[in-house]
């Protein structure tokens, strides 16, 4: 039931990215894109709809919808590794937007190396999650409303003559600045990881991994197409990658592609 439910996200009609245009701006032959690419999409001309997004990131503008209407674009053309990676794009822009989240799972299941997870303590799972599944947006929201909660209730512990107002206004405070201050934590880590821009995908169908950045060096493992990795170095045309296992190695910078 699960696999059906996604799979009936894959041919939902696209995300409209028209308001989200309006607002930036662009101009009216980037709108019309936009509504050509949604209509060929609905017709199942996959290959145009594919060229005319494409046309639209081109110009600049860029959404987690636009990113999202694209994945399922190259789902239905059978280009997963295309497909993982604008999921991708769309959830670095928007981490809480489940469509994605579930079409790129299912896009995953189309890919041929199986990469086990290092190990990791609950802790450090749950703060990767908290950094890459909530966008620095949101964590400036928050960080700004603990701080005015912590702000007030200072004001009122300050200004209150009642006895049980200033406790209750003290133990808010110090709550509050706790919060207020791991929040700021949270929000710095999600801003870094954002810029970073440190993951990537494999395009190739098969790409040789090497020990060191040289064409003459020894092969280590061979990766192919949708894989995701993580870049550590660059170097000449080449990238240093880890995999989730730990495993790394050197491929050149034309077989992989930054989400």
């Amino acid at each position: 039931m699960k696999k059906a439910l996604i799979i009936l996200l894959i041919f939902n009609f696209p995300f409209s990215i028209l308001n989200s245009l309006h607002a930036a701006d662009n101009s009216s032959e980037q709108l019309q894109r936009a509504q050509l690419a949604d209509s060929a999409y609905r017709i199942a001309d996959y290959e145009q709809a594919a060229s005319l997004y494409e046309e639209v990131l081109a110009s600049g503008f860029a959404s987690p919808d636009l990113y999202y209407n694209l994945g399922n674009t190259y789902y239905r053309l059978d280009r997963f590794g295309l497909a993982i990676l604008n999921y991708e794009r769309a959830l670095r822009l928007r981490p809480g937007m489940s469509d994605a989240r579930e079409n790129l799972a299912l896009a995953n299941t189309h890919t041929v190396d199986r990469i086990a997870q290092l190990p990791r303590l609950f802790v450090v799972n749950w703060y990767i999650a908290l950094i890459t599944r909530i966008s620095p947006s949101s964590w400036r929201v928050l960080t700004l409303l603990f701080f005015l909660l912590a702000f007030v209730a200072v004001a009122v512990l300050v200004l209150s003559h009642n006895l049980t107002v200033r406790k209750a206004s003290l133990a808010t405070a110090i709550v509050a600045t706790v919060l207020f201050i791991l929040s700021l934590i949270l929000m710095v880590a999600s801003i870094r990881h954002f810029n970073a821009r440190s993951e990537a995908i494999v395009m190739e169908p098969s790409v040789t991994v090497k020990s060191s950045p040289e064409l003459q060096s020894a092969d280590k493992l061979i990766l192919h197409e949708g894989t995701k990795v993580t870049i550590s170095e660059t170097l000449s045309g080449w990238y240093k990658i880890t995999l989730s296992d730990g495993t790394s190695g050197w491929c050149q910078t034309s077989d992989i592609e930054q989400i």
